[in-house]
């Protein structure tokens, strides 16, 4: 079987590459050790699609928006239009088309007409979609309808992607922050929907005058700058971001997740996190809404999951987890993400692809 992956790159990049998400490598080298054969590519054209008819069997979508968005509405719905009809084309041509909805919509929604409208397409001709847990099932059914072959297929791990040559002393000890500190950490997109700013406001709160708060990531606009302005000069707080089109290394977000007892990432809605997954693989316990998938990653003991609808639930959350046992609560996060194996990943995702 031959797939081609539609991951917004047209390369393989190894799963530790320098900021890119590991999920891709990761579930295409498990595939492999199947026996399947996988090409990256960006290109859905009907030229593509003709040349290729027969010889590649899947066309395995990740994140369409990523090949049709563009910030004029007009080119943008000329290109969901034309990636619509090249999807109508590939079925006509026999291929086999996958989508994984790893978001119900995708997180940039400048022109939400659009992403609905393609999603309704490939919702319609796909001919199986892959959610990561009942909830984006669910969330498929009811915003598009999409209720035949849909498989259930969790996000895998992210244990040992990652090499450091530094312990939690050593992170501590370069970042500045005491040994004794109880850490609260934060790594990934400096976005709004990350609720950053809700945690600023929240960690301000604390009582405690050894709790420390860690910041490291990126992100495009003035977002990032407005963050970066808000907590300079502030006690206790110790950031890394960047903005434009940089983002923050590899080794800024494993030296802040190594020198944190806890990460907090405090989303204001998401189905599926590659944060959480990550603070989990490196044995760091989370708190986070109850939202998406996350009650089906986080088990109880490897972090706190708080109902976003009642009073201060972030700050109290924050304020619970002082008392756990951290060697405890840090041995449960790795157990709890172990069970999200590439190679089980890999036979379901076949199953799918078998449709």
């Amino acid at each position: 079987m031959r797939v081609a992956f539609y991951y917004h790159q047209d390369r393989p990049l190894p799963p530790d590459h320098e900021g890119s998400n590991p999920y891709g490598a990761l579930l295409t080298e498990a595939l492999e050790r199947r026996g399947v054969e996988v090409e990256y590519t960006r290109d859905y054209s009907p030229e593509y699609l003709r040349r290729n008819s027969g010889r590649i069997h899947v066309l395995h979508f990740h994140w369409p928006h990523h090949d049709y968005f563009h910030p004029e509405r007009r080119i943008m719905e000329a290109r969901m239009r034309e990636m619509a009809d090249s999807l109508e084309l590939a079925r006509e041509l026999d291929y086999k088309i996958v989508w994984t909805g790893h978001n119900i919509y995708p997180h940039n929604r400048l022109h939400r007409s659009i992403d609905h409208e393609f999603r309704l397409e490939i919702c319609r001709l796909a001919d199986a979609v892959i959610a990561h847990c009942p909830v984006n099932a669910q969330g498929l059914k009811e915003r598009f309808g999409r209720t035949r072959r849909v498989f259930i297929i969790p996000h895998g791990h992210f244990i040992d992607v990652y090499r450091t040559d530094f312990t939690r002393g050593d992170a501590r000890r370069e970042l500045e922050v005491p040994q004794d500190a109880f850490v609260y950490g934060f790594i990934g997109g400096i976005l709004p929907y990350k609720g950053i700013e809700e945690l600023i406001s929240a960690f301000e709160r604390l009582s405690t005058d050894d709790s420390w708060l860690l910041l490291a990531g990126g992100g495009p606009g003035d977002f990032p700058e407005r963050v970066r302005r808000r907590v300079a000069g502030r006690p206790r707080i110790v950031s890394r971001i960047v903005d434009g089109d940089m983002q923050a290394t590899n080794r800024d977000l494993l030296l802040f997740l190594e020198a944190s007892d806890v990460a907090v990432l405090p989303f204001r809605a998401t189905m599926t996190s590659g944060s959480v997954i990550l603070a989990l693989s490196r044995a760091r316990p989370v708190i986070a809404p109850a939202l998406g998938c996350l009650p089906t990653v986080v088990s109880p003991g490897a972090g706190l999951l708080y109902d976003p609808g009642r009073k201060e639930p972030l700050l109290r959350a924050m304020e619970e987890v002082r008392a756990w046992d951290r060697e405890a609560a840090s041995v449960a996060a790795l157990e709890c993400v172990r069970r999200f194996d590439w190679d089980r990943i890999a036979e379901q995702t076949l199953e799918a692809y078998r449709a």
